[in-house]
């Protein structure tokens, strides 16, 4: 459970609280930056603003948030500096990504506390012709198989293509595609209530 200081609380209480995000990629020499304008210093280390460029969206993956991994962009990238980045060896790196909140005008930072730690999964770049482009950061979090040392996944498809009568994962994959209902009646079909 995240534990908030009183002024952080009270903010959170009355609305009157600003939400933005921290990473830091643990490079030899470490990348940091925050989703505002100017310098921000956090637990002794200084990150850079990147403005309205950035943008962090998690995704769930399951009950208890144990498996969420999220999704880092960074949109309005010069395509010529994208030609100069090492896609493949940001592959693995240490990620951490901390949530701050800031009071209503954004002058003050009430709390900073670490988000999501995990390793970079995969890393895509989406460019317009003529314009500019975006870097695309898949984070995942250790519930995925944090630091494997293959693509291979642990789930029943994986598992057959080594050993096609191996059955041991089978219900583990229906497990997670399986939907459940906490009370109340699960959602019906127009057809089936018509009739």
């Amino acid at each position: 459970m995240k534990t908030f200081s009183a002024e952080a609380t009270a903010a959170l209480a009355s609305g009157d609280v600003l939400t933005s995000g921290a990473v830091r990629l643990g490079l030899a020499d470490p990348v940091r930056f925050w989703g505002g304008y100017g310098p921000l210093v956090i637990g002794g280390e200084a990150f850079g603003g990147i403005g309205d460029c950035g943008l962090v969206e998690a995704s769930g993956g399951s009950l208890g948030g144990a498996a969420q991994g999220a999704q880092l962009t960074l949109s309005g990238v010069d395509p010529d500096v994208i030609a100069q980045i090492n896609m493949q060896a940001l592959r693995g790196v240490s990620v951490v990504l901390r949530r701050l909140l800031f009071n209503g005008a954004g002058s003050r930072l009430l709390h900073a506390a670490v988000f999501l730690r995990g390793r970079v999964d995969r890393v895509t770049v989406e460019e317009t012709p003529g314009g500019t482009a975006a870097i695309i950061v898949d984070v995942e979090g250790a519930a995925r198989g944090l630091g494997r040392r293959s693509e291979r996944m642990r789930t029943d498809a994986d598992q057959r293509l080594i050993l096609p009568e191996d059955t041991g994962l089978k219900r583990v994959s229906y497990a997670a595609g399986k939907s459940i209902y906490w009370g109340g009646k699960p959602p019906e079909r127009a057809g089936g209530i018509a009739g």
